[in-house]
């Protein structure tokens, strides 16, 4: 799907970012429910590592080696 794409575009390059950062720069309005759909989508195909909140919601994201490599191709 696009947003994955922005996600992955996004933090191509960054290294760890915030999720509030990612949602705001790459889904603006999007709704909380929304943005962590596409982080699960992310995270269960491989492509993001996700680091969780004492909440237990998604805090932080940082792209995978696979996503990388995949990105180079």
């Amino acid at each position: 799907m696009a947003e994955e794409q922005r996600m992955i575009d996004y933090l191509r390059g960054k290294g760890m970012v915030r999720v509030d950062a990612v949602a705001r720069d790459c889904l603006p309005g999007a709704t909380a429910e929304w943005v962590d759909r596409v982080v699960a989508n992310l995270d269960w195909l491989g492509y993001v590592v996700v680091y969780h909140g004492s909440d237990g919601g998604p805090s932080a994201l940082q792209l995978t080696d696979m996503a990388l490599a995949e990105a180079m191709a």
